[in-house]
């Protein structure tokens, strides 16, 4: 694999960190490119933005760190050294996003849905940055008898301390992922709004995402933690009930349901 995409003298820039970045300025062209259409773009949006990029910064860092919270105190190191070095998860930048764009529409007063204008860009800049996973990281999954299963070379599963199942075939699990991703942003870019209230739309994708997520990590080879499932399973849970119950609640108050026509030859009352 190639953690390393160049080196400048002591300078290194990391494959995993270049398309994470790339990613990210995708989605956020996507997202203005949208808004300015519709004659939305202003300061506010670029505060939100900005809020955006930093919780999800801040949020890729902290919601799993507590699966090495236990090694960093007992290393000495500070529980500052998570915001640095701490493991990056796609999910945190989601949650961390989320939670930024929240709290500063609330300080700034901003009561306009924009949630359905990241709905293309979510998955294009998520499908960007697993590319870089994809690049960078072992293992690529777990062990596969599949026709399709891909092996790497003893010299890079050696620069990873922790590789179960590079010895042989793996599932290409970030590819998978990459596959759903990529089909998500073209049925949502070709077909518009995918349900009639705003916002929604954005939250489907992430419940859709969500379960694929959670289903995908049985053959993404992250290490169990507890109960059998692993660490961003766990945290999924409570995210994807969250938006069970959002769309639960929906349905229950008839938000989705069409307008019966009118019989024809009905009166019209004036």
């Amino acid at each position: 694999m190639y953690p390393v995409l160049a080196q400048f003298g002591p300078v290194t820039i990391g494959t995993h960190d270049v398309f994470t970045i790339l990613g990210l300025a995708v989605g956020m062209a996507i997202y203005f490119r949208a808004l300015r259409r519709d004659r939305m773009l202003g300061p506010h949006i670029l505060l939100i933005s900005l809020s955006a990029v930093v919780g999800g910064v801040v949020g890729a860092r902290l919601l799993t760190s507590w699966e090495i919270l236990g090694d960093v105190q007992a290393a000495g190191l500070p529980v500052t050294y998570l915001l640095t070095h701490g493991p990056k998860s796609i999910l945190g930048a989601l949650v961390g996003g989320w939670i930024a764009i929240a709290v500063s529409k609330r300080a700034l007063g901003y009561t306009e849905s924009t949630g359905d204008y990241y709905a293309v860009a979510i998955p294009l800049g998520l499908a960007i940055g697993r590319l870089g996973c994809f690049l960078s990281e072992l293992p690529l999954g777990t062990p596969t008898g599949l026709p399709w299963g891909m092996t790497v070379s003893p010299e890079a599963a050696a620069a990873f301390s922790h590789c179960p199942g590079c010895a042989g075939p793996m599932h290409p699990s970030m590819l998978y992922e990459i596959g759903f991703l990529l089909a998500a942003a073209a049925l949502i870019w070709r077909r518009g709004p995918l349900l009639p209230v705003r916002g929604d739309t954005v939250r489907a994708f992430l419940l859709a995402y969500g379960l694929f997520r959670f289903g995908i990590e049985f053959i993404r080879g992250n290490e169990v933690q507890w109960f059998g499932l692993t660490g961003p399973q766990l945290v999924l849970i409570p995210l994807i009930g969250f938006l069970v119950v959002h769309f639960v609640r929906r349905l229950a108050g008839g938000i989705y349901r069409l307008p019966q026509p009118t019989p024809a030859g009905a009166e019209v009352s004036q």
